[in-house]
């Protein structure tokens, strides 16, 4: 999953190569051990009037209305991805014993932002929509969670690369009602999308740039300015989860070698931020763990590190409260 782009500015390297990553996640053909046996399954449930609001239900064997529940989200740079791609990790979680719930998604527009000039215009779909979908998706899941058998004690969010990084952003944010859904697990996913204070004074001289700020308004909807930091602020999870306090529990589980893959080491480093994020939520009394695991941003050195991956989130979501 090494990029071919070898200068590029931090951000921007994130979006591409999360994307590029997140293929060998959306190919995945791993064998999965059926620990449980899915005992049913609803698929294409309609959440909102756009056609890529579904989601898909897996229910394991022996489910009741107090079985836990996690809502699972593909990753894809925010502009890519859909809920196929990660039907593989979703039933991990069901055949460990969680009704699943398998999230597609709005996507942000990055069309035109490739062509030479760029196309400046708004993205129809931000960030802030996708967080507004993952809402959307657990009040449809409640509503109709009791003609399915199931039920709503113990919910859960967990996501990779960016599904991660939206799985965080709703979890410790106020469309979280009551705290509703209880924890989040991100899987090599971003904990901050804020820039450089630099960045604003002076901005790097690279071909790159105006790419990364048309992408940035894309996601935003605002210009990359210092006095729309908020903006960005908005959509990292570090900054909602102190806009919330205390913040409520993450578990991070990161490859080792997630800088790497993502080729943006001596610029900017996830793996880094993600343990700043566990020291802020330990810092005020957060349940939070932080697991470096040797396997790249995709999971798959091994046959069966999404399944360890997944093992760690399942014990964590045990500790909750």
């Amino acid at each position: 999953m090494k990029n071919t782009i070898q200068k590029t500015t931090a951000l921007f390297i994130v979006i591409v190569l999360l994307i590029t990553a997140c293929k060998k996640d959306n190919n995945d053909t791993t064998p999965i051990k059926e620990d449980y046996t899915i005992a049913k399954q609803e698929l294409d449930i309609s959440y909102g009037a756009d056609a890529a609001q579904r989601y898909d239900v897996y229910f394991p064997e022996g489910y009741t209305d107090q079985t836990p529940v996690v809502f699972v989200i593909h990753g894809g740079g925010f502009i890519a991805g859909n809920k196929e791609g990660f039907t593989g990790v979703a039933k991990l979680y069901a055949q460990r014993g969680y009704v699943t719930v398998n999230i597609n998604h709005r996507l942000v527009d990055a069309s035109g932002i490739d062509q030479v000039p760029i196309v400046h215009k708004l993205s129809a779909i931000k960030v802030q929509d996708q967080v507004n979908d993952m809402a959307a998706v657990v009040e449809s899941y409640k509503q109709k969670s009791s003609g399915w058998g199931s039920g709503t004690a113990k919910m859960y969010m967990a996501g990779h690369s960016a599904g991660a990084t939206l799985a965080m952003l709703y979890v410790q944010g106020t469309k979280n009602t009551n705290g509703q859904v209880r924890a989040s697990g991100n899987f090599g996913g971003l904990t901050t999308l804020t820039v450089p204070d630099t960045f604003y004074t002076n901005p790097p001289v690279h071909e790159y740039w105006p790419a990364l700020k048309e992408l940035i308004y894309r996601l935003t909807g605002a210009e990359l300015t210092k006095e729309n930091a908020l903006y960005l602020m908005a959509i990292s999870p570090d900054w909602v989860s102190t806009a919330n306090p205390p913040g409520r529990p993450n578990i991070t589980v990161m490859p080792a070698s997630n800088d790497d893959d993502l080729n943006f080491a001596p610029f900017f480093s996830t793996v880094n931020e993600s343990e700043k994020y566990h020291n802020q939520l330990r810092g005020r009394n957060v349940l939070s763990e932080r697991i470096m695991m040797n396997t790249d941003h995709g999971f798959g050195n091994h046959p069966d590190d999404w399944r360890k991956a997944v093992n760690y989130t399942v014990a964590f979501f045990k500790r909750v409260n």
